[in-house]
């Protein structure tokens, strides 16, 4: 079995917004970002800085962070996207907490691992009802995958 692809990424959270592998598409009603990436751990990395950037969260400065895992398994690569999102929804509307840094990896069985370094926010930004699956794809392209994401707000 071939080992898992992994990503490594630390998230910064500006004032300034910046290309960062996702771009904001217009969107009737909801908000929807479609995603640029190399490989699917660098997907799932996009997608979420890209929906964090949507809700843009305000992180507390100098407070210290705390280490979170995330283990998920799905059938197919939508699925896992999905529940990844919906993990880091989780944490930012219950416990006030953003990803500072994430550690990545994603098994040939679909099966996501993840370490995660987590910081307190000041505001959790604007609300993110949910992520959907309203025509959400993870396609092939000349330069890796892409996928177009749809979230109710």
């Amino acid at each position: 079995m071939p080992p898992p692809a992994v990503l490594n990424m630390t998230l910064g959270y500006t004032g300034r917004v910046t290309f960062s592998g996702f771009v904001d598409l217009d969107h009737t009603a909801d908000w929807a970002i479609r995603v640029h990436a190399v490989d699917l751990p660098d997907l799932f990395g996009q997608a979420a800085a890209g929906m964090l950037s949507l809700a843009n969260p305000a992180p507390l400065p100098d407070q210290p962070s705390s280490h979170h895992q995330v283990r998920l398994r799905a059938s197919d690569r939508e699925t896992l996207l999905v529940r990844w999102l919906e993990e880091l929804h989780f944490l930012l509307e219950t416990q006030g907490r953003i990803p500072r840094r994430i550690h990545l990896s994603i098994s040939p069985d679909l099966t996501l691992i993840a370490d995660l370094e987590i910081g307190p926010t000041e505001t959790p930004g604007r609300a993110i009802k949910a992520v959907t699956f309203h025509d959400l794809r993870v396609t092939e392209t000349a330069d890796g995958l892409e996928a177009t994401i749809v979230f109710d707000v």
